[in-house]
């Protein structure tokens, strides 16, 4: 039953990285919000 659920997650993880490579839309990890606040950026409404 252990061996089940670990195939379940494994391979649920593997569709999602492939559909995330295979649209080359990859989140991008160039944005923190320690940079706004070094830069002094504000959202206004």
């Amino acid at each position: 039953m252990k061996i089940v659920i670990l195939a379940i997650i494994v391979g649920a993880v593997g569709v999602i990285i492939f559909k995330a490579v295979s649209k080359k839309k990859l989140p991008s990890n160039h944005y923190a919000p320690f940079d706004d606040v070094t830069m002094g950026k504000k959202n206004e409404p």
